[in-house]
């Protein structure tokens, strides 16, 4: 059969039985793989291609725009809808009858930072019988049915999701949440986390001895983060919380060199990996993050932080000669003691 002719179907000026909340329509893309039409339907016995009025797209969009839109959209979320698929089928059922069917899926979309960013998809679909009836007369008021449930979900589905879903929230604020409290120990007790009552004592160096080394000790400290985020009322609620450790397995002393002076030096080097986590959230407390790539943004930061601490341990032993210059160690102490404080981080030792 050739389905030359076509019939066009307009949708009536009736607005939808409810109004959008919080959000309008922006746009209506097509991407169903042919857009020509929306499928065939008889009258009587002739074959005929069902076409919307303008294209599937434009009729969509002009219908919306007119008749469910809110007038005001301007503290509106932006929502665009992707006609996935819209088929319309009709059998014919000699001499006069036909039934048919419609299938709808609609995709909804938003625009973050100009991109099309992907919330949610429904199906819908329906069937009916006609005879003695022109098709624009039933096909019409099933089309704006349909698409007046799937625009009715996806209204319960953004009301559901716009306070607590960050594709949708406008701000981050950042929370940096307490670290003095120890956390459990790790199984087996590998390692020591930093707190101002917990000094370092030999008995955290429990790795062996370097061979190829000179000195009488070295503690191997590190820090990290935990970050969680949640949403409230558009709001993406960042929370931070810094861990500074050393590991007992590869930390190491030499037994005659178990002296409070290589202690002190050895503790340093923990305070100086918590002076560089304080500097660390000082910078994300000045920071503004953006929605969209905040945990991309954190990491940054902490890889940035990560290499200067690196480099700052190097610095304190470069200058100290290990601790052998008991002068430039004391000038060491002090001043990193000293910025501890500053930051309202009172040190394991005096």
């Amino acid at each position: 059969l050739c389905f030359a002719q076509t019939q066009i179907i307009t949708f009536k000026p009736e607005r939808l039985n409810f109004q959008p909340k919080g959000f309008f329509i922006i746009e209506v893309i097509d991407s169903r793989p042919v857009t020509a039409n929306i499928g065939k339907i008889w009258s009587r016995t002739q074959p005929l291609t069902a076409v919307l009025q303008g294209g599937t797209a434009t009729a969509v969009d002009r219908y919306l725009q007119r008749y469910f839109n809110p007038s005001n959209t301007d503290s509106l979320t932006p929502i665009i809808i992707v006609i996935k698929e819209l088929q319309l089928s009709e059998t014919l059922i000699p001499p006069a009858k036909v039934s048919g069917s419609i299938k709808m899926n609609l995709g909804f979309e938003t625009y973050r930072e100009g991109k099309r960013t992907f919330l949610t998809s429904a199906n819908a679909s329906a069937t009916y019988t006609r005879a003695g009836i022109a098709p624009e007369d039933i096909i019409e008021p099933q089309l704006r049915r349909l698409l007046e449930n799937e625009l009715r979900g996806f209204n319960k589905w953004f009301a559901q999701s716009v306070n607590v879903s960050d594709v949708f929230a406008r701000s981050v604020q950042l929370f940096i949440d307490d670290d003095t409290l120890l956390p459990p120990p790790t199984k087996p007790d590998t390692l020591v986390y930093y707190h101002p009552k917990r000094p370092l004592t030999w008995q955290d160096f429990q790795g062996a001895p370097g061979v190829f080394t000179r000195w009488a000790a070295q503690v191997f400290t590190s820090f990290g983060f935990e970050a969680r985020s949640n949403v409230q009322n558009r709001t993406l609620e960042l929370h931070v919380r810094t861990k500074v450790w050393i590991d007992k397995t590869i930390s190491w002393v030499r037994p005659d060199s178990k002296n409070d002076y290589v202690l002190d030096h050895e503790q340093l080097h923990f305070d100086i990996t918590r002076l560089t986590a304080e500097r660390f959230k000082r910078k994300l407390r000045t920071m503004t993050f953006s929605v969209e790539d905040f945990s991309s943004e954190l990491q940054y930061q902490y890889i940035e932080f990560y290499r200067l601490h690196g480099q700052l341990q190097q610095q304190y032993d470069d200058e100290t000669g290990h601790g052998i210059n008991q002068g430039i160690q004391a000038q060491w102490v002090k001043k990193v003691r000293d910025e501890l404080r500053s930051y309202g981080v009172s040190p394991p030792r005096k």
